[in-house]
Formats: C-alpha cells, structure tokens, sequence
C-alpha cells in the first residue's frame, strides 16, 4: 500500500517568477533585500532601536551588514542540503562588493577564474548571478574612473569564454545567446567610456610632488602595470619608475629569495638590472596576490564571511578563521 501523506524528506524550495525567470523563494528575498538603499535600512533600523533604547554598542554594530553563509558541504538520506555557488554569492553581496575599494580586486579576482574555467558547467541561475556582477562591475569601474584596464581583460575573458563553450554549456541556447549579447553590450559601454581629464584649477598634480613622495607611493602599487603606465604620463615620473630601488623593492615584494636567485647573476661586480629580473621572475612564477579584504571561512561554525566585517558566531570560545584566496573559495563547491 502507498505511503499517502508528506513526504518524510526534506521538503522542496518554494518558487518565484520573476522578470530573469524562476529563482528560489528565499534567495529571492535575500536579493530584494540588498537591492534596498542601504541608507534607508540603516535609518529604519536606527529608528527602531532608539524605540527601544539600546546601548550605544548595540546601535555600531547593527549599522554594519555582515553578509556570511554557512558552508555545508555533506549531506544525509533525510536531508540532502548542500551550498551551492549562486546561493553564496548572493548571500556573500559579491554584487554589493563590487562598490567597496577594499573587496572589489578579490571579486574580479574571482569573476577572472569563473570566466576562465567553470562558467560553462555553472548552472544556468549561477551563469546569470555571474553576469549580473560583471555588470555591476563595469559601472562602478566607470562611476569611478577606477580598474579600467583590469575590467577590459575581464571582459575579454568573458567573451573567450562564451565562444568556447557554445557548444557544451549548461542551460538552454537562448539563455547562451543573452548572456553573449549582454557581455557585448558591456564590452561596447566599456570601449566608449573616455577618461575625463583634469581641469587646470592650480592644485597640485602628482608629478608635482617631490621625488622622496612619489618613491613612496610607487612602492605601495603592488601591480607593475600601474606603474609603468603612469610613468609613460610625464618625464618626471618616468625616471622615479625607472629607479633600480624602486624595482628592487618589487622583486623583494612578489618573490622569495630562492626565485630571486634564479636569474641574480653570478658575478658581483655588476650593475644588477632588477627590472629585467622582475621581468623575468613575472613571466616564470607570476607575481604575489594581494588583497585589501579577503573571504574567510570559521573553524567552528564553517561559516563564510568577508574578514572586515566578520560573522555572528555562535561559539563562546574564541575560533579561528581561515583565510580562502578565490581559487579556494571556488575548490569548496562541486562545479
């Protein structure tokens, strides 16, 4: 005789339609949620607990958003309840970490990776998450006249990949088609975006500065691209880039003594081009990621979260945190 009743597993994720498709109920709420002014939130939310008169202690840390999962990854015969990839990134505000300076290097760090491997085997919501925070990414980059060059080669890896997987990708064609059509239209806002020069208002310009002032800031640009490119802007600038220290320094940044050593010429009475050897060290062993914030996962309660803003833990003991580079990040789920 049949089993006429509720089923005893887990139950099945309620629906909605919405004007990209069907998306599951919850993560629906969840993107209505960061769609909302964060103002009006803090302010609402200002609003509410000055009714209740809470501590001032209470008041900080409620106007910070911590945005976190909790990272599942097994699963039982009664309940079948994994992480999946677009649910982290909605819940993680890679969308909303496009607009922060500290997190938006690790986003396109990872958007860089999704393009370049696994976008062809993501789902088809995951496929469309992805779009959506590329596009998120190419209007702050012009909002802000910032990461212009780094947003051009992601959208070019964008385009390689959409090419190459037209014929073996997951989802419908028509989806495929969108997806390209869009990246498109973002590759075109992009290309006529013109860097808008600064007006002569008698301020002072960066090659302005003194020479001690500009090998200081050179030193803190962890990406050679950014100095040589703004080397090529003036003659002053283009000597401070072409100091032996300032590469020197570089060379000691991004790689160990032991990499350094691989192209150091032997002999110690010559002039040692450190340009050339971090030219050369760059090509071999690629250079040291850094990011201002990164992802972190708990010890305790395997919950994921951006380190800046941390996460409620639920443990009264101190726990430690694990520091997860975009590559590890995506090495948690089955893709």
């Amino acid at each position: 005789m049949p089993f006429i009743g509720r089923d005893w597993r887990s139950p099945g994720d309620q629906w909605v339609r919405t004007s990209e498709g069907w998306e599951r109920m919850r993560l629906w709420r969840v993107k209505i949620f960061e769609n909302l002014n964060q103002n009006a939130v803090a302010r609402t939310t200002r609003l509410a607990l000055e009714d209740l008169n809470p501590s001032r202690e209470q008041t900080e840390y409620t106007g910070k958003r911590q945005p976190y999962i909790i990272f599942n990854s097994g699963s039982t015969k009664e309940k079948m309840e994994l992480t999946s990839l677009s649910e982290a990134l909605i819940r993680l505000d890679m969308t909303g970490a496009t607009r922060d300076m500290s997190r938006a290097n690790y986003v396109a760090k990872l958007m860089t990776l999704i393009m370049g491997k696994t976008f062809p085997v993501l789902s088809g919501t995951s496929q469309k998450h992805v779009i959506n925070i590329l596009d998120a990414m190419v209007s702050e980059a012009i909002k802000s006249e910032l990461n212009i060059g780094i947003m051009k080669d992601l959208l070019d890896c964008a385009v390689d990949a959409l090419n190459e997987g037209k014929h073996f990708h997951i989802g419908s064609q028509c989806l495929w088609s969108k997806h390209l059509e869009t990246v498109n239209k973002l590759t075109n806002k992009l290309s006529e975006y013109q860097m808008k020069e600064r007006n002569k208002d008698g301020r002072l310009m960066l090659h302005d500065l003194p020479t001690d002032c500009l090998r200081v800031i050179f030193a803190q640009i962890s990406d050679h691209k950014d100095v040589m490119r703004a080397g090529q802007t003036s003659t002053t600038l283009n000597k401070v880039t072409e100091e032996r220290s300032l590469w020197r320094e570089m060379c000691l940044y991004h790689f160990n003594n032991r990499q350094i050593l691989t192209f150091l010429p032997k002999q110690t009475d010559v002039d040692i081009d450190w340009k050339n050897i971090y030219r050369r060290c760059y090509k071999r062993f690629g250079r040291r990621e850094t990011f201002a914030d990164m992802l972190a996962i708990c010890s305790h309660c395997c919950g994921i979260h951006w380190k800046s803003l941390g996460h409620p833990c639920i443990s009264e003991k101190s726990f430690s945190i694990k520091e997860l580079t975009p590559k590890d990040f995506l090495s948690l789920f089955k893709l």
